[in-house]
């Protein structure tokens, strides 16, 4: 029975236990930060379970307390009793009296007595944020639904379908997306000083065929139903054909992603990367003017070079003969089932209330024991230790 209780508050009480569900955060967190794959972690699946676990081992713990908050004796003679003790030359009756008049509780044998604390409720508290926090984070990872789409002016597209989306990231019981809309998108606006980023304007059409026309601004989530829908940038793909000049071999020809630039590089304000087998290099460009540079290579060699998209046909240059023939203009949408933000952030908040109260009230205990030449006492608690240091 005693290991059996020594179990019990180890799973039920000890904060030391708790630290076992920080291992897979951790290693997540290693995983990310130092880019490589540790194979515990390879999905998010182990971070699921060990998040549903920890909410499962938190509603324990809380029923567990809130069942104590009835109790007079709520922490008991067998937890955390201290290895260092003084004598009292007070017989234990009287004592237990000086604790009895201070708001003191003994436990049947007199042996053991506490005083009923806010502590005690701030962690129950805390037990019920972390429950709120958990439960609705696991909730929300389990209905995951995100998807991401590139979408430019012409046909509508259907958000119902799976298959509109370039990526989809989704949990074991994943948000249908069947209530979604159909999108088209009716206009893009460039990138300005009001909006860093570009806007989109869309005309969603539901099922009943309701249409509603709303402009998507990077960082404003527009709701639908228990979706968000946002724009998160503009992204340009030019088709770039890199030609050798003197064969006509063609060393080069794909669509190269152009994502909007943190800071401009003079009048460009979108870049990206492209490798063939042979050469490779970066693209810029600069939507207002309709302006590529195209950096192009090959070993130590570098090639830059003007091309004006729709002007320019081919352009000459070093060994190369560089042409467009195509641009793609796209608005990056994201596609989310939404998150209880606001209950997450109240068990947050009455997660943290309950650890400050818990820290800032300790628990004031003692332990008696009769000798012959009075008490023995063991004491938790700097009031309880003062209180029964005045009464020598």
């Amino acid at each position: 029975m005693k290991a059996e209780s020594k179990l019990s508050r180890l799973v039920l009480a000890s904060p030391w236990f708790l630290l076992i569900f920080l291992v897979i955060p951790l290693l997540v967190i290693l995983s990310v930060t130092l880019g490589f794959h540790i194979p515990l972690v390879r999905s998010t699946t182990p971070l699921l379970v060990n998040n549903v676990c920890f909410a499962f081992l938190v509603a324990c713990r809380l029923f567990r307390y809130c069942a104590g908050l009835r109790k007079s004796i709520r922490y008991g003679a067998a937890c955390c009793r201290p290895p260092r003790s003084f004598t009292l030359h007070s017989p234990v009756a009287d004592v237990q009296a000086l604790l009895g008049k201070a708001g003191y509780s003994c436990d049947a044998d007199g042996r053991y007595c506490e005083q009923r604390d806010f502590g005690y409720l701030g962690t129950t508290v805390m037990y019920a944020g972390l429950f709120i926090l958990l439960s609705v984070g696991s909730l929300d990872n389990l209905r995951q639904f995100s998807g991401v789409l590139l979408d430019g002016m012409g046909p509508a597209t259907s958000l119902s379908k799976v298959n509109s989306y370039r990526s989809i990231n989704k949990g074991p019981l994943a948000a249908s997306p069947a209530s979604l809309p159909t999108m088209q998108i009716l206009s893009q606006s460039l990138p300005d000083s009001t909006y860093p980023k570009g806007t989109t304007t869309v005309a969603l059409t539901a099922e009943d065929g309701k249409t509603e026309t709303s402009t998507l601004v990077p960082g404003i989530p527009l709701r639908y139903g228990a979706f968000d829908i946002s724009m998160a940038k503009l992204v340009f793909q030019p088709e770039i054909v890199i030609k050798d000049k003197d064969s006509g071999t063609i060393l080069f020809d794909g669509l190269v992603r152009l994502d909007p630039l943190v800071q401009k590089r003079g009048a460009y304000s979108f870049y990206g990367l492209f490798q063939g087998d042979i050469l490779g290099g970066g693209a810029y460009y600069q939507p207002e003017k309709n302006m590529l540079m195209v950096v192009v290579t090959k070993g130590d060699e570098k090639v830059v070079t003007d091309l004006a998209f729709q002007v320019d046909q081919q352009v000459l240059k070093g060994d190369y003969i560089l042409s467009c023939a195509k641009m793609g203009q796209w608005s990056e949408i994201h596609v989310i089932h939404r998150r209880h933000k606001g209950l997450l952030f109240f068990g947050a908040v009455l997660a943290a209330i309950g650890l400050l109260l818990r820290v800032a009230i300790r628990p004031q205990r003692a332990w008696l024991e009769e000798t012959p030449e009075g008490c023995v006492v063991s004491v938790l608690g700097k009031n309880t230790l003062r209180l029964l240091k005045l009464a020598v």
